[in-house]
């Protein structure tokens, strides 16, 4: 054993270790690569799906609000206190019929919706805040349509 390996003991031999940073030499690798290999970290954009899947969301929502509140008005104007025969003649009441093509019109957006919220879901490197609230939304709105089949099936 030479003296130099008995004084550096390891320690500071760069002989022994030559990938190892050495403080004290000069000849000292950068841990990170060169400049133009590294990758900028760019933040993540929302999926264009998942917005637009947002936005028809809220707008058959509100599109519901409305034909709703429209066709309540239409119908309380036009008719008075209710006899049996007059009831079954609501369903042809002009406002009756627009409101349930609107209302179908507006299922259309929401199975749209929720095309576009999956489509959102499973997009990657994409935020999916929008696409989850867009899917939630629409589906809450199918569901809600079903259930109303459902319950005037019931009520026959």
């Amino acid at each position: 054993m030479d003296n130099r390996d008995s004084y550096n003991s390891g320690y500071n031999n760069t002989d022994q270790n030559p990938g190892h940073a050495d403080p004290y030499n000069n000849n000292s690798y950068d841990p990170y690569p060169p400049d133009h290999e590294r990758q900028p970290i760019v933040p993540l954009k929302h999926s264009g799906p998942g917005i637009a899947s947002f936005v028809i969301g809220l707008v058959a929502i509100l599109g519901y609000v409305l034909i709703f509140f429209i066709a309540t008005m239409a119908i309380n104007e036009s008719i008075g206190v209710l006899t049996p025969l007059q009831a079954e003649e609501i369903a042809l009441h002009p406002a009756v019929v627009l409101a349930s093509l609107a209302i179908l019109v507006g299922l259309i957006l929401n199975l749209a919706g929720g095309i576009l919220g999956i489509i959102g879901l499973v997009l990657k490197n994409r935020k999916k805040v929008f696409a989850i609230i867009g899917t939630i939304l629409n589906g809450m709105m199918i569901l809600l349509f079903v259930a109303l089949i459902v319950i005037g099936m019931n009520m026959m």
